[in-house]
């Protein structure tokens, strides 16, 4: 973890992204308190998992109810009606 203060950060902004784009955290510090905190960005990859129950048995459930087929204008100027 690397620690810098608003004024360094700014001045050599190029630098910390590098720093954090290989994987360390930047600690932002302003009058020697800590105001933020820079981390990378992972984007884990998307896992599409099959669905464990046919939808006729889920609608067998309480409580889970059909959706009507709306359009989304007619339920946009349904919910703008009621308030």
């Amino acid at each position: 973890m690397t620690s810098v203060n608003v004024a360094m950060l700014k001045e050599k902004l190029s630098y910390y992204l590098k720093l954090v784009r290989g994987g360390q955290e930047v600690v932002v510090t302003s009058h020697r308190h800590t105001i933020a905190r820079i981390l990378p960005v992972y984007r884990p990859s998307p896992e599409f998992t099959e669905p464990e129950r046919q939808v006729k048995e889920l609608l067998k459930l309480r409580g889970v109810k059909p959706r009507r087929s709306l359009s989304a204008v007619k339920a946009l100027l349904e919910d703008r009606q009621r308030r």
